[in-house]
This record gives C-alpha cells, structure tokens and sequence, in this order.
C-alpha cells in the first residue's frame, strides 16, 4: 500500500508524539547506528574533513 498525493496530510501534532516517542525508546538511535554500519559495509564513509560554507562537519 503506497502514498497518493490524495491522502490526506500528517498533523504536525501527531508527527511530534511519534518523534518523542522515538527518541524516548532510543528509536533514534539505533536507526542511526544501523545506517551508519550499513554505509560502511558499503564503502561510504571517509575519514576526510568536509566542510559547509567554510564550516567544518563530520560526515
């Protein structure tokens, strides 16, 4: 079952209980640690400095 641009449209509201509800459980987290290992696995990563607008990040 997919997404049509007819459905109707998420409530703000509803979007911020999931999200604290995420963070709350460590959702977050492992979503993150499990998208990192899986860009590694691939290659993705680089221990090069990257910068935005002069900014110094870590990618």
């Amino acid at each position: 079952m997919g997404l049509s641009i007819d459905d109707p449209v998420w409530n703000h509201s509803v979007f911020s209980k999931n999200r604290d509800c995420l963070i709350e459980h460590e959702a977050v987290t492992a979503l993150f640690d499990a998208t990192v290992e899986m860009a590694k696995a691939r290659g993705l990563l680089s221990g090069e400095h990257f910068s935005v607008d002069g900014t110094p990040i870590q990618a």
